[in-house]
């Protein structure tokens, strides 16, 4: 992910923001390991995210060639949605829910594995 300040859309709302399709995708720091995510309509609402590949590199869930029909594009970058303690070692990524990003069509969408050995709140840094 190398784009910065971008619309993006996502085709279907994250559950709980029925409302909310429309964010912009922005770097939070230089080196692009972590990102915001911020609703257009709502700038309050802001998630973070973190490319899969940077704190996982072996996370690869199969995701059946079906999202290039929802999103335009098969080519996609894998992101996680974090929940951010008060440090990098209190933050968790949901390897249960990505989202999948196609920068071409700027679309994006959550998909919900049906994998129960994927945590939800996975750790981003052992100790």
């Amino acid at each position: 992910m190398t784009q910065t300040d971008q619309r993006i859309r996502l085709v279907e709302p994250l559950p709980g923001f029925s409302d909310e399709t429309d964010y912009t995708l922005d770097p939070i720091d230089e080196a692009g390991l972590l990102w915001s995510m911020r609703s257009v309509h709502d700038p309050g609402l802001r998630f973070v995210l973190t490319p899969a590949a940077v704190f996982f590199p072996d996370y690869l869930p199969d995701l059946a060639g079906a999202l290039e029909n929802t999103l335009g594009s098969d080519e996609v970058d894998l992101l996680l949605v974090l929940t951010v303690g008060s440090t990098l070692s209190d933050a968790t990524a949901n390897l249960r829910a990505p989202i999948v990003f196609a920068p071409r069509t700027r679309r994006a969408v959550q998909v919900v594995l049906d994998d129960a050995s994927l945590s939800m709140r996975q750790p981003l840094v052992t100790l």
